[in-house]
């Protein structure tokens, strides 16, 4: 994965051939089968969108799961399914300690925009694009009339407030 985030395009057919059956077969039990093949290939689509923000050394397969099982969860959500469905049987990947379950998914979707709309206007805009319209850092720069620097500097200031409002700093 650090090859092809370095550019390596060739590495990319590595890490599908070798997780690809895997996610697939995740995703069969976690959304189904109508749906697994799509959200397998938009799993990859993520993939690839997110490759520069891979973190050099850590293992590819939990965090390219951690990626589809948030797609599963957002096909479940759309279904009126419950998300509990996605932890039957204990297949959810080992990812470290699970945060503590919120009271609701409302009450965690109202927290979020309050933070995001507290924040400055700037970083606000950056994040809506970037994150909600699932823009890339030049498109988001594109569209304000900054550099691509400046979008991904606002994005990572955000992050940061984001993180304290939400006591997150370790």
């Amino acid at each position: 994965m650090g090859r092809y985030a370095d550019g390596d395009a060739a590495a990319f057919d590595h890490v599908y051939r070798e997780l690809a059956p895997v996610v697939l077969g995740c995703l069969r039990r976690w959304a189904g089968p109508e749906s697994a093949e799509d959200l397998c290939q938009r799993t990859f689509m993520r993939v690839h969108r997110a490759r520069d923000r891979y973190r050099r050394g850590a293992p590819v397969g939990p965090w390219v799961l951690t990626i589809a099982r948030n797609l599963s969860i957002d096909e479940l959500r759309k279904r009126g399914t419950r998300r509990d469905r996605l932890t039957r049987d204990g297949d959810l990947p080992d990812v470290g300690a699970p945060p503590p379950e919120p009271e609701s998914d409302a009450e965690v979707v109202a927290a979020v925009r309050d933070a995001i709309a507290s924040l400055p206007e700037g970083q606000r805009r950056v994040i809506e694009l970037h994150k909600l319209d699932e823009r890339s850092f030049a498109e988001v720069a594109a569209q304000l009339g900054i550099k691509e620097g400046a979008a991904r500097v606002r994005a990572h200031r955000a992050y940061d407030r984001l993180r304290r409002l939400f006591g997150a700093d370790s």
